[in-house]
């Protein structure tokens, strides 16, 4: 395929700033690993495309037609788009800075999450100091962690200008 190709395959509106919760960027993304490779043709694939492009229309807002290839195109930029950070206050972005000092960074999947230590502290802060919604894992909860911290910073840079 070429890029105008794809181009034209493309619902998501370019320079728009991510939308989705994390809630349903994980939704997305769940959804997404149940999507069989576009020239698949089989009654299981029919169903999981029907229910991403319920997702992309009634949830994301797109339109899109049910063209299996412009689903997984549109579901892929999605998830390069991210989802819509939270803004933090100063006491939180505080708090997450001691609880992420000397913390190991772990891969994104790492779905492990024991009943106590650091990775389980910051998931309990996430999730009960800040209320934020995050997977149970020392992945999720530390990329999280990461992301709330980084738009906090960027957010603090821009009023400063």
């Amino acid at each position: 395929m070429t890029k105008q190709e794809l181009l034209q395959l493309n619902a998501v509106p370019e320079g728009k700033e991510p939308w989705l919760s994390y809630d349903q960027y994980v939704e997305l993304k769940r959804l997404f690993g149940l999507l069989p490779s576009p020239f698949h043709d089989d009654l299981h694939a029919d169903e999981a495309y029907a229910r991403m492009h319920h997702f992309l229309t009634e949830v994301a807002q797109l339109e899109v037609s049910d063209d299996k290839a412009k689903i997984h195109f549109n579901t892929f930029v999605l998830i390069r788009r991210g989802y819509k950070v939270e803004e933090i206050t100063q006491a939180e972005y505080d708090a997450l800075r001691k609880l992420m000092d000397g913390i190991e960074q772990p891969d994104s999947d790492d779905m492990t999450l024991h009943e106590t230590g650091s990775h389980r502290a910051l998931y309990d802060y996430l999730r009960k100091g800040i209320g934020v919604s995050v997977e149970a894992g020392r992945g999720p909860a530390w990329h999280r962690a990461k992301q709330l911290m980084a738009a906090f910073e960027r957010n603090k840079a821009s009023k400063q200008n």
